[in-house]
């Protein structure tokens, strides 16, 4: 990864306010990576440089600099990214695409969180495990992986009901879900079946 000097270079002007206004150091930091991985997964995909390609953000909904991420220099391009708690994440295709990531924490999950992300199947394959951790629902990032690709909504969270965790083929109406993780951060990228997608290390 390049040094801090040189990803702020990677940046407009706006990112670097958005970064900048976020209280905690961590936040920063783990805002100014996603954004800089983003263009360099952008690059990779297009051949290009990461420092030609222009990241921005809109929701459709005021004049704020958040929501959906696009390249202006290429904007059938799809690209989104994600960061939490020290962990970022990014990807980009030629088409639409989300990606999602989470830090995993050992306290129990929340059940209000679990009754407002889980379906009624995701719940009762919660109740029947022995560790009751985010990972276990299994499906948090993967909904928010697919929030962002435009297939679903955060309030219709709980209907979404996908396959579960580790136990089906990773796909969901059409789009495919490639999971990734360990034991401090689980994520998801969402894409349309037919198309090939490739971690990066």
């Amino acid at each position: 990864m390049a040094e801090a000097g040189d990803v702020r270079e990677l940046l407009t002007r706006t990112e670097l306010d958005r970064a900048g206004a976020l209280r905690s150091a961590g936040d920063r930091d783990d805002f100014l990576a996603a954004h800089a991985l983003v263009r360099l997964c952008a690059g990779r995909l297009l051949g290009r440089p990461a420092q030609s390609l222009t990241v921005v953000q809109s929701c459709g909904s005021c004049d704020r600099p958040h929501g959906r991420p696009r390249l202006v220099e290429a904007p059938g391009t799809g690209v989104s990214l994600a960061h939490a708690r020290g962990w970022v994440a990014a990807a980009a295709a030629h088409g639409p695409v989300g990606v999602d990531v989470e830090t995993l924490d050992r306290h129990p999950l929340d059940q209000r969180v679990a009754e407002a992300v889980c379906s009624e199947k995701e719940l009762a394959a919660l109740r029947r495990t022995t560790t009751r951790s985010a990972p276990s629902c299994a499906s948090g990032y993967e909904k928010e992986s697919l929030v962002k690709v435009g297939a679903a909504t955060l309030d219709a969270a709980a209907g979404l009901d996908l396959p579960v965790y580790g136990q089906e083929p990773p796909r969901w109406r059409g789009w495919r879900l490639l999971d990734w993780g360990g034991e401090r951060a689980v994520g998801c990228v969402a894409a349309r079946e037919e198309m090939r997608l490739r971690l990066l290390g």
